[in-house]
């Protein structure tokens, strides 16, 4: 014989009005300043003929999208399940991370090719406006790494290490600026959008993975044994069967779970069970719950 315990929805969202607010102004400043700074990279990377600038610029411009698409989550991010679609609408956050690095795995091919190109045929770079840019590039990039670096959600916790990966580019650039006032080695704007490039291919390509087994439903990072052992140590659960745990994206995340109780359980006992339940849950991240008692014969 079987019964619904309990029908859990937890939504990690609310963090209250200041806090939901500041989120959307943190993020919004970020894109702001990262989607202008990408523009003025682009035509000071055509200007100084430098391809390292060229290749933050398309890096900056993927960025820009990831910020765009976690400012509108943030907007959406409360917005009711329907009857279509029963869990809400979290995992469009995985459209926007795919997409995002797609963006940024072309836009790093391109610029290999550009890169090895002028290794071919190295050509000086203005290393004034290639300095100047860079300076402005720390700055910029340093106020939105800081800016993220103070968020309470995800998204921004997340982001604020894009950021900070813009940061490092771009002393990258200043260095380089720095070296070629010294030394007559013009090939080594190249080399540096190789290396900036790389990096962003390795990070695009781990987004990508992660987000692509978020889509076939992997279990999120968390110990599946803890939570069997922590649910099966609650008393007069007899026994844990059928756990399933599965995540929306990447931070939010459901559960569903079959446990065997005593017949004779009484109405009081269920309701402590349940709380107890949700609380191991809960010690293991953001979960909304689904919870079936089986009574024991």
């Amino acid at each position: 014989m079987s019964t619904s315990c309990q029908h859990d929805h937890h939504h990690g969202h609310h963090h209250g009005v200041s806090a939901g607010d500041t989120s959307v102004r943190n993020i919004a400043i970020a894109f702001v300043l990262n989607l202008s700074f990408a523009v003025i990279e682009l035509v000071g990377g055509w200007w100084t003929q430098s391809i390292a600038i060229q290749a933050d610029a398309i890096h900056d411009f993927g960025d820009s999208i990831a910020l765009a698409a976690a400012l509108g989550l943030q907007y959406w991010s409360s917005a009711h399940p329907s009857d279509r679609f029963t869990f809400g609408f979290k995992r469009l956050s995985l459209l926007s991370a795919l997409a995002t690095s797609f963006v940024l795995l072309a836009g790093s091919v391109f610029i290999i090719g550009r890169a090895v190109e002028r290794l071919a045929n190295p050509v000086a770079p203005n290393l004034n406006g290639m300095f100047f840019l860079a300076v402005l590039g720390v700055a910029v990039n340093g106020a939105a790494a800081w800016k993220m670096s103070h968020g309470v959600t995800q998204n921004e916790r997340a982001l604020s290490w894009h950021m900070m990966e813009d940061l490092l580019g771009w002393v990258a650039v200043l260095v380089g600026s720095i070296v070629m006032r010294f030394a007559d080695v013009p090939w080594i704007d190249a080399v540096l959008s190789l290396a900036i490039a790389g990096i962003v291919i390795m990070g695009a390509s781990r987004n990508f993975w992660a987000s692509s087994q978020l889509f076939l439903q992997a279990a999120p990072n968390v110990d599946l044994t803890a939570i069997r052992h922590e649910l099966g140590s609650i008393p007069r659960i007899t026994s844990v069967d059928s756990l399933k745990v599965w995540s929306l994206d990447g931070a939010h995340h459901v559960a569903s779970v079959q446990i065997t109780i005593p017949q004779d359980m009484s109405a009081a006992d269920r309701g402590s069970l349940k709380s107890d339940v949700r609380d191991v849950f809960k010690r293991f991240g953001e979960f909304e719950t689904n919870i079936e008692c089986i009574e024991s014969i």
